[in-house]
């Protein structure tokens, strides 16, 4: 089945979605959201023949996609992505934030200074370089989206640095949630917890299109996650800003 032939929930909106060519949460969350209707700019780091495959299923699919690569921790290459999604198809309605810190694991007594603020810089970075970049456009036209992947309780991880950077992002979303409402644009955070890879783009796509893979997971997903951002970014989700949507995982 098609694309043009599936009652959509994000038709003709135009989305971002980032870290989007590996074997995670960007990945499933691009798939569903050209599933749903939308345009879809693939942003990668490094991964871009993934990216390139992942563009081609949509396409072949009826959707529209087009790949990019772009450090969303440096300010000029998120303007690189921005101009480029805007240029190909005109505006940006939907901005998913996913990559983020990197892995510390030093406890506080053996702290390493550098590389704890470097991992706040990594999950403050793209919300502080994306923001001004999208949400001028949404405000002119009272609608957008944007949601970040972030880790909550109970899944605090052994990090302590990682931990914190991820609070950061997710205090930062909530800040800014009653300025952005004011304009017509919902901010969210997704808190999945530990949730397990997708081991090929075949059984992504299976598990988007609710196939056997889908049916018979046993515990989170990254499809999971990818049907809660379709949720928020559908109609559904008009009045629903500065939450944090937890998952609960089975053992």
């Amino acid at each position: 089945m098609g694309l043009e032939e599936v009652a959509m929930k994000c038709k003709d909106r135009v989305a971002i979605v980032t870290g989007a060519a590996g074997n995670g949460m960007g990945c499933s969350i691009a798939l569903t959201l050209a599933r749903e209707g939308a345009s879809v700019v693939v942003d990668y780091l490094t991964s871009r023949e993934s990216a390139q495959n992942v563009v081609k299923h949509i396409e072949s699919q009826g959707g529209k996609a087009i790949s990019f690569q772009a450090d969303i921790t440096i300010q000029d290459k998120c303007k690189a992505l921005v101009d480029s999604a805007t240029l190909q198809f005109g505006r940006i309605d939907i901005c998913v934030i996913g990559p983020g810190a990197g892995w510390h694991p030093e406890v506080v007594d053996k702290l390493d200074s550098v590389a704890a603020l470097e991992d706040v810089h990594k999950e403050l970075a793209p919300i502080y370089h994306l923001m001004p970049l999208v949400l001028p456009g949404m405000y002119e036209r009272k609608w957008g989206r944007l949601i970040t992947l972030a880790l909550v309780p109970p899944y605090n991880s052994p990090a302590y640095s990682y931990n914190v950077a991820k609070a950061a992002r997710t205090h930062a979303l909530q800040l800014a949630r009653d300025t952005t409402w004011a304009n017509g644009v919902t901010l969210n955070t997704i808190g999945p917890g530990p949730v397990p890879t997708i081991e090929s783009l075949e059984e992504a796509i299976e598990q988007c299109e609710h196939g056997p893979a889908w049916c018979d997971r046993t515990t989170t997903s990254p499809q999971d996650i990818a049907e809660s951002v379709a949720f928020l970014c559908s109609g559904s989700g008009d009045f629903i800003s500065g939450t944090v949507l937890a998952y609960m995982h089975r053992r």
